[in-house]
């Protein structure tokens, strides 16, 4: 089922003429027509997708460079089995699109448990300014899987009594592992995969974890919270923090991770994880102000500021702008400590 977002559009009214007249007022409907950008998503590797691969597709205002992108409309479907070329076909509120500004169509294919397989790898410019307005042609680029391990999600949720909490869980091997607040009084749990008709469901005779795409049902001692919500950079960072990771930062275009075990060593992945270096034993700057570090072919250096940052393409903000400086070449983003 194909589900879209549209962002908030101010309604106009029209005044009605001619108090006398037979015919009824005359007024702008709710529903007004909208317009459709449709095209293809597609990558050139002979590479299945998944059964359960999630496509999701955005239109953006990208204007402002140094400001995070606008996203005006949104829309997101289950593939079910098929595969490349993925037509998509993207409503739209044509009133909401201004001739003088830019703007950018995105997409990205995550499997079922929401790891990001593909994504868009440069900008596909759309509408205005020369650029196309339909048929417009999508190529992806895989996203790096990291090594086999286990998924780490942070649930947020919001019971319709009591106050709102979070809870960690860690997919992997048929099991997950289970971490809740303090105030359950339960300690870490390690729940066993059980049969369902559909989701993944994990318990044992102290909680229950029943997954479905984005959202979890936790029961625990006799009590259901039904309304929890993955919160996806969360719980990236929460996989981190798990790992021994102290700092993890992020950029985009071309995408970037960086990942700091303090003492340990250094990962860098970039060039949409293409690229990957590991670099061990780096050097704690004074001050805590970033880190460097050195094999035979590379130098890098990572500058952590501590002052607030907002990633130019989620708007998620950070406490941290960290620069990170590969042979003489910068990468700019944003991070946070986790230790």
């Amino acid at each position: 089922m194909h589900s879209v977002r549209l962002a908030p559009l101010a309604l106009l009214s029209v005044l009605t003429l001619g108090a006398c007249s037979d015919e009824p007022p005359v007024t702008d409907r709710e529903d007004q027509e909208q317009a459709t950008l449709s095209g293809n998503l597609n990558y050139r590797q002979r590479i299945a997708l998944p059964d359960d691969a999630r496509v999701t597709i955005m239109l953006q205002d990208v204007s402002l460079a140094d400001a995070p992108a606008d996203t005006l409309a949104e829309q997101s479907f289950a593939t079910e089995g098929k595969q490349v070329p993925l037509p998509f076909s993207l409503s739209y509120d044509p009133a909401a699109i201004d001739e003088a500004h830019r703007y950018a169509v995105r997409g990205e294919i995550r499997d079922g448990r929401g790891a990001l397989l593909w994504t868009t790898a440069e900008h596909h410019g759309v509408l205005t300014q020369g650029q196309p307005k339909e048929q417009v042609e999508i190529l992806l680029q895989q996203v790096a899987a990291d090594s086999a391990g286990p998924l780490t999600v942070l649930y947020r949720c919001r019971p319709e009594q009591g106050e709102p909490f979070e809870f960690v869980a860690q997919y992997h091997d048929g099991r997950l592992g289970l971490w809740l607040p303090d105030n359950f009084g339960l300690p870490y749990q390690e729940l066993p995969q059980v049969v369902s008709a559909s989701g993944a469901r994990y318990e044992n005779d102290q909680a229950l974890v029943w997954s479905k795409g984005g959202t979890a049902l936790l029961e625990v001692a006799g009590q259901s919270y039904s309304d929890c919500t993955e919160d996806r950079a969360a719980g990236l960072r929460e996989d981190a923090r798990l790992r021994g990771v102290t700092l993890r930062a992020t950029g985009n275009e071309p995408g970037w991770l960086l990942e700091v075990s303090e003492g340990r060593q250094i990962r860098f992945s970039y060039n949409y994880g293409e690229n990957q270096l590991l670099l061990p034993d780096p050097e704690t700057l004074a001050d805590d102000a970033g880190y460097r570090a050195a094999s035979t072919d590379h130098r890098l250096e990572v500058e952590v500021r501590h002052e607030s940052c907002q990633d130019d393409m989620s708007g998620e903000a950070f406490p941290y702008r960290v620069t990170v400086t590969l042979d003489d070449q910068p990468y700019r983003g944003c991070g946070s400590r986790l230790d």
